[in-house]
C-alpha cells in the first residue's frame, strides 16, 4: 500500500493527500483514481511555487521520489540515458555526463541555488516546459527523446515536439509520468557544450542559454554537423534550423561561422523584457554566443586531438 502523508502548509496550498506509491504502476493507478485532481511531485521546485501562486487547484500531490530505479545515469547501446529523478546536481557531477554531454553538466551547474539543484529533477526541468531552462536546452542540441509511461502503454517523444507554448507540453500531466530521457552517445569527433548569458546574480533567471552539439572534420578542415539549441528567445526552446543548414559540410571559414550566428540571430524572436533586455540586445547576443560557442567547440576537438 502506498502512504498518505499529511503536512501543516498543505491547507495552505491548497491540497489535501501526499501520496507515495511504492513502484510507477501503483502511481498510475493513483493518477487514474484522482483524475485531474492529481499532479506527480519530484523535487517540487516549481510545482509548489505553482501551487502556492494558486495557479493550479489539486487535491492530491503523487510523490514518485521512493520509486526505484528513476534516478541513474548510465550507457547502453550507444544510448545515454537519464533517469527521470536525476538531480541536477546528480547531473553536474556526474563523470559520464562530462565526459559525453558536457553541455548537460554546464547547464544543471548554473540552475538555481545548490539546494535548488538537489532537489530540482531533470524530469521535473522538462515538464516545466519553461523556454530558458537550463538543462533542457542541452538536451534539445543532443537530439533527445522523452520516454513517458502512462496506463496506455508507453511512448517515446522528441524533445523537438515536446513544447507547445511557454510552460505548456504535449504530456498530460494527469495520466503521464515521464520516466526517462535518452539520447545518442557522442562519437569520435563531437563534443557539446552550453553558454549562459545573465545577470551577475547567483540566482539570476538567464538571459540567453545556447548549446550546441559541434562534429568535425579538423584533417579536412570542415564541419559535418552543428546543432544549436537556444532560449528563452522564443515561446518555447528551440533549434535553430538554418543556421544548422548553414554550417552542414560546410568548410571552417570564420566568414561562415559569422553568417550562421547571424541566421541564428534571424531565427530567434526575443521580447523585450525588464528583467532580461531589450528584444534587439537579446538578439545581438544570440550571434555574440553562438558565434563564440563554435569557436569553443572547435578548439575543445583540437585539444582532445592535439
Amino acid at each position: 500500500m502506498h502512504s498518505t502523508t499529511q503536512f501543516a502548509w498543505s491547507s495552505k496550498l491548497n491540497w489535501e493527500k501526499y501520496l507515495r506509491p511504492r513502484d510507477l504502476s501503483e502511481a498510475l493507478t493513483l493518477m487514474e483514481e484522482y483524475r485531474g485532481e492529481a499532479r506527480i511531485i519530484a523535487g517540487g521546485t516549481d510545482l509548489l511555487i505553482q501551487l502556492r501562486k494558486k495557479k493550479l487547484n489539486l487535491k492530491v500531490l503523487i510523490d514518485i521520489t521512493n520509486i526505484p530505479g528513476l534516478d541513474r545515469i548510465k550507457c547502453e547501446e550507444g544510448l545515454i540515458k537519464i533517469g527521470a529523478l536525476v538531480t541536477h546536481h546528480q547531473a553536474a557531477v556526474s563523470p559520464l555526463l562530462r565526459e559525453n554531454a558536457g553541455a548537460i553538466s554546464q547547464g544543471a551547474s548554473w540552475l538555481g541555488s545548490p539546494q535548488i539543484r538537489n532537489l530540482g529533477t531533470v524530469g521535473g526541468n522538462i515538464v516545466s516546459g519553461q523556454p530558458g531552462a537550463d538543462v533542457t536546452i542541452p538536451l534539445l542540441a543532443l537530439n533527445a527523446r522523452v520516454k513517458v509511461l502512462s496506463k496506455k502503454g508507453e511512448r517515446t517523444i522528441p524533445l523537438t515536439e515536446f513544447y507547445e507554448g511557454p510552460g505548456k507540453t504535449v504530456l498530460d500531466s494527469a495520466s503521464e509520468i515521464v520516466t526517462e530521457i535518452l539520447f545518442p552517445a557522442l562519437k569520435e569527433g563531437e563534443t557539446s557544450l552550453s553558454l549562459r548569458l545573465a545577470k551577475r546574480k547567483a540566482l539570476a533567471l538567464p538571459i540567453l542559454v545556447s548549446s550546441l552539439v559541434l562534429s568535425a572534420d579538423l584533417a579536412k578542415k570542415r564541419f559535418r554537423y552543428v546543432n544549436i539549441a537556444l532560449g528563452p528567445v522564443a515561446p518555447i526552446p528551440f533549434r535553430a534550423k538554418e543556421a544548422e543548414q548553414c554550417l552542414a559540410s560546410a568548410p571552417i571559414r570564420e566568414e561562415i561561422i559569422k553568417e550562421a550566428a547571424q541566421k541564428a540571430a534571424q531565427e530567434s524572436n526575443p521580447r523585450t523584457n525588464p528583467l532580461r533586455g531589450s528584444g534587439a540586445y537579446r538578439k545581438d547576443m544570440v550571434a555574440a554566443l553562438v558565434e563564440r560557442g563554435i569557436q569553443q567547440g572547435l578548439h575543445a576537438l583540437e585539444v582532445r586531438h592535439g
